[in-house]
This record gives C-alpha cells, sequence and structure tokens, in this order.
C-alpha cells in the first residue's frame, strides 16, 4: 500500500528538496546566470547585427536618418536532462536507532527522506556549478565528461586567449589587463559592462600576486583598510582570495568536483585548470543565463518551472516490488550559457 508505506506525494517531494537553499559553489554565489524557467527544453536564441551609430544634427521638421535592417540570426539549443536516483530500504529504517537532539530514538522514514533530499539537492547543485564553470571556459560538459556544447562553434566565434607569462619577469601584466579589458568591452555589442572580473586557479593567482611588477600592490592591498575585506571571500564554501589589479578583479577560485566515469571510478576535476582562468564582463543585461526547463515527466508537460525554484528539482517516486523500500528519481532540466562568448577572455601562464 504506497500510501502507507510513503505519505507524501511527488509534487509534496518536489517543493521539499527546492526548498532547501543551493548555497554551493563560488558561480552560484556570484550570480554569474541567473535562473531562467523555460516552459520547453528547446530553446532559440535570437541575436541581431544592428548597428548602433551617433546621430548627426537636422534642422527641426526635416527628415531623420533611417535605421538600416538588423541582421536577425539564431541558435536552437537543447537542454540537457540531468537524473539521480536515490533508494530507502526496509533496512535504512527498520531496527535502526539513531541520536535526535541528545536523545537515542528509532530512525523514522522522515528522518531518512529529509538525509535522502539533502543529498539530491547537493546532487544536482554541484552539477549546475560544473555546467556554469563549462559554460565560461567556453565548453559546457556532463559529469562523464562529455562535450555538451562547445560555445565558441555553436556561436561561429573564436576564442580569445591570452598569455599572461607571469613566470617571466619582463612581463608588462598591467598591458595583458587591458588587452583583456579592451577585447571584452569591443565585443559587447550593445549590452552594458559594470566591470571585469576573472576567475583564476591558485597557481595562476600566486604567480600573481608574486610577480614583481604586481607584488608591491598586493602588499599594499594587504595593509589598506579598504581592501581588508577583498583578502578573502567565502562565497559558497570557496575560501579564496580576490584582488583587484590593472581594472580587473581576480578571483581564486579552489578546489574541484566529483565526476564519476563509465566504470563507476569517481575522480575530481579541477573548478579551474592549473595556470588558467577566465575573464568576464559584470553588470549585463542577459548575456549569461541558466536556462531550467520543465520535467520530463507528464505532470509537467509544458509547464516552466516556477520563479521560486531556483534550479528546479523534480521528485517521482516508485515503490520497490513486495514492499522492499522506495525508488526516488530526481531529474533537474538547466544549461548555463554565455550568449556572447567572444566576451570570454582565457588566462594562461607558464
Amino acid at each position: 500500500m504506497p500510501e502507507i508505506l510513503l505519505p507524501y506525494t511527488n509534487v509534496e517531494l518536489t517543493d521539499e528538496v527546492n526548498k532547501l537553499p543551493n548555497t554551493f559553489g563560488l558561480l552560484n554565489a556570484l550570480a554569474i546566470a541567473p535562473s531562467e524557467p523555460k516552459r520547453s527544453r528547446i530553446v532559440r536564441i535570437d541575436f541581431r547585427e544592428g548597428q548602433i551609430v551617433v546621430l548627426s544634427h537636422q534642422e527641426p521638421g526635416a527628415p531623420g536618418e533611417v535605421a538600416g535592417d538588423d541582421d536577425q540570426n539564431g541558435i536552437i539549443i537543447a537542454i540537457p536532462h540531468f537524473t539521480h536516483f536515490e533508494n530507502i530500504l526496509v533496512g535504512d529504517i527498520d531496527g535502526m536507532l539513531e541520536v535526535v537532539n541528545g536523545e537515542i530514538t528509532e530512525r523514522s522514514l522522515d528522518a531518512e527522506l529529509e538525509r535522502k533530499l539533502v543529498i539530491i539537492r547537493k546532487n544536482h547543485a554541484i552539477t549546475r556549478e560544473f555546467l556554469r564553470l563549462g559554460m565560461l571556459r567556453g565548453e559546457i560538459k556532463d559529469g562523464k565528461l562529455r562535450v555538451l556544447y562547445n560555445l565558441y562553434d555553436t556561436f561561429g566565434v573564436e576564442k580569445k586567449e591570452i598569455d599572461f607569462a607571469l613566470g617571466t619577469a619582463a612581463t608588462d601584466v598591467r598591458s595583458k589587463c587591458e588587452e583583456a579589458s579592451d577585447h571584452i568591452i569591443s565585443n559587447a555589442k550593445g549590452e552594458t559592462v559594470g566591470a571585469v572580473e576573472a576567475v583564476v586557479d591558485t597557481k595562476f593567482f600566486s604567480k600573481l600576486i608574486s610577480h614583481s611588477k604586481v607584488e608591491k600592490f598586493w602588499l599594499q592591498a594587504q595593509n589598506a583598510s579598504a581592501q581588508t575585506n577583498l583578502e578573502r571571500q567565502r562565497l559558497g564554501g570557496n575560501w579564496g582570495r580576490v584582488f583587484e589589479f590593472g581594472d580587473i578583479l581576480f578571483r581564486e577560485y579552489k578546489g574541484g568536483l566529483p565526476v564519476k566515469s563509465n566504470d563507476g571510478t569517481v575522480s575530481t576535476v579541477k573548478n579551474v585548470d592549473d595556470n588558467s582562468g577566465t575573464a568576464y564582463p559584470t553588470g549585463t543585461q542577459s548575456m549569461f543565463r541558466t536556462y531550467d526547463g520543465p520535467a520530463y515527466h507528464i505532470d509537467r508537460v509544458n509547464q516552466a518551472p516556477t520563479e521560486e525554484e531556483d534550479g528546479s528539482i523534480f521528485i517521482s517516486t516508485k515503490v520497490l516490488d513486495h514492499g522492499t523500500g522506495l525508488e526516488m528519481k530526481s531529474q533537474s532540466n538547466m544549461l548555463a550559457i554565455c550568449k556572447q562568448p567572444d566576451c570570454l577572455v582565457q588566462f594562461k601562464t607558464n
């Protein structure tokens, strides 16, 4: 009797897992690619190559300048589908004890459900961060490291790379920063750019602040009261250093994310590859988005996730044969996209 084994509906479990806050990841904390719910798992991105010009003076009443027709293009992308299963078996609860508020009590179905929902939320949260990291690199991969989208190929633009050569004392680091900012602003094409930031790995960051032409500015920043709060920022669980130089705010992103190969082996993929990073514009209007599509379920056909369901997860349940337990299937349908990948600049160093 399913209603006795699990007195919760799919809707109630879905609501509960989405109430759990997603606090994982630096990019999530920075809100670089905010969620945009979609009613379909197929998305068309349109972009126009209209030209903006300085208008000339005209006498009052004279005909004004006529704008030319914009060249409108578009691409169609499919939002990937991610699933994760968790089981609650009779043996997970029956005869088991746990400590709650300092008291020993029998393990309950509610407590086990809560534990499983937390695991589900974490799995989908790190997947969301992994997609956003791929978005910045311009190559979006899944948990088996298969390429889902190469944004440069998809949008038909050339990747911009800058070698900072931080292992060379004579390198003009400030000019490298200026080159990156110039490239981003020049390719904004009508988008707003509030500032330029860069997410880099620990090795790149350490070489940057120890470079002969940068080190004194780093030391000054550590001694300046205005910069004290910028030394390290614990955002999304990342204890990374932060430093502004050459009009670019550099953020150190430590750690990595676990991925599982086809044979079940789990390995760690660094959030940012060694000696590398990505510069990107902030303060844009719609350049970066995380599309959340509808769940692949008959109850959710053509229904976009609600605004409250950031990183929407849908849960459906199935009672296992002969009452041996419960299977919980969770799914999210999401894709992080930079609509103008020519505004991304890839950093590397020797």
